[in-house]
């Protein structure tokens, strides 16, 4: 956790000052334009501060082994759980694959979760939210390996991307029928 925060802790208060942000103009908007539309800016406004969010976590130079400015390129894995496997099988400490895999699939949820309730008048709104996630994923993987970031390429993060996304549009269908029945029983 402590490598986590060390990497990526500036970015917390980037999240905090755009979400504060979000929430004073949904708020000044909801006052003119009516409680109809709150639900409809809502999910837009925490959908796009997922993408920052990703943007910032996925997109940012390494900073490491590679070299202070993560100038380098990366490494590339194009076989599916091969790094997963190597990592499972001869690590002294599962913790840190298991942290890899575990952030990956986490970091998407909140990402299919508001796509979802985004497009929530839709149909197949789980299908739709897990390729909307899956070709985001798919763009910062390609981002990652054409830009000098020190960043690996992996098809495996994809894939966990995508899972996660999946996972994130299954939680918003959840929440839609629990709001739902919770609504009909408060009549």
């Amino acid at each position: 956790m402590h490598e986590l925060w060390s990497a990526f802790g500036w970015v917390i208060p980037i999240i905090a000052l755009t979400t504060i942000t979000s929430i004073l103009a949904a708020s000044i908007w909801k006052r003119k334009k009516g409680k109809g539309r709150w639900m409809n800016l809502l999910p837009v406004l925490l959908l796009s501060i997922s993408i920052g969010g990703i943007c910032l976590i996925t997109l940012s130079p390494f900073i490491g082994e590679g070299g202070a400015s993560g100038a380098g390129q990366g490494q590339t894995n194009m076989d599916p759980f091969s790094n997963l496997k190597l990592n499972l099988l001869y690590r002294n400490h599962l913790d840190v694959p298991i942290r890899n895999l575990l952030a990956n699939i986490v970091l998407f949820i909140p990402f299919a979760f508001f796509s979802s309730w985004w497009m929530r008048h839709q149909r197949a709104v789980v299908l739709k939210a897990t390729f909307l996630g899956a070709l985001f994923s798919f763009f910062i993987e390609l981002t990652q390996y054409f830009l000098p970031l020190g960043r690996s390429t992996d098809i495996d993060d994809w894939l966990m991307n995508t899972l996660g996304s999946l996972i994130g549009g299954i939680l918003f269908v959840i929440a839609a029928f629990i709001y739902r029945v919770w609504k009909l029983n408060n009549r």
